[in-house]
């Protein structure tokens, strides 16, 4: 089964970023903690059901310079301010996250990315790559055989209310284009279409005090397809 799993909302400054977040929607946060091969941080905004906000950006001062190419992506989306990056779907199977790969033509990725606070690894599979699928505003697919640790289940603090899910999506583009990638009905995800840019333009999320909206630009110059 598909579900949502994650946001990426990149940020030119996390911190900043993060708290203004908070302040807008009452959601809480918590350290998300660093991916040392991207040379990128977070912070976690939980927003219930096992799904989250991750608030990400560059935390290498010499990274851009040096030419890394994640970090110069982050640097390039983000030169205007926040910006969603991108959006991660999950499955319940690696048997399900395989058939997806040979539906799209695409690799299966595994490994360890985010080191979290505590310095544990956290492990994943995943198709396509993460970066590819985001320059064309669409999701990946992730695979989290252990769901224990899983970021979504962090205790966030200063927030003023309780988040209890994803209520919806908006994004670009046509239901019947992103139902065809999914391979099932995107409505089953709450997905709503505007028609535009392709990528992630807005969200609401169920909260204790309301229904919290969260709007922003989508990344520059996604693409549509892989």
């Amino acid at each position: 089964m598909i579900e949502i799993d994650h946001i990426c909302l990149g940020a030119r400054n996390f911190w900043e970023s993060t708290h203004r977040l908070t302040q807008e929607t009452g959601l809480g946060n918590a350290e998300g903690g660093w991916f040392p091969e991207y040379r990128l941080a977070n912070r976690i905004l939980p927003t219930g059901g096992d799904t989250y906000i991750e608030v990400e950006g560059v935390i290498d001062a010499h990274a851009v310079e040096a030419g890394h190419p994640v970090a110069k992506f982050f640097h390039e989306a983000t030169r205007d301010g926040d910006c969603f990056i991108g959006w991660c779907a999950r499955v319940d199977s690696r048997a399900e996250l395989d058939a997806i790969a040979r539906r799209l033509g695409s690799d299966v990725f595994e490994g360890t990315m985010r080191m979290r606070a505590d310095g544990s690894m956290g492990y994943s599979a995943r198709t396509p790559d993460t970066s590819r699928a985001w320059k064309a505003g669409l999701p990946n697919f992730f695979y989290i055989e252990d769901r224990s640790e899983h970021a979504g289940r962090l205790q966030p603090q200063y927030g003023t209310t309780i988040a209890r899910g994803i209520a919806w999506m908006e994004l670009g583009g046509s239901a019947a284009e992103m139902s065809d990638y999914l391979g099932m009905d995107a409505a089953r995800l709450g997905l709503r279409f505007n028609g535009g840019k392709p990528g992630l333009h807005a969200m609401g999320i169920r909260t204790d005090s309301g229904e919290a909206i969260i709007r922003r630009p989508v990344m520059p110059g996604t693409t549509g397809k892989l």
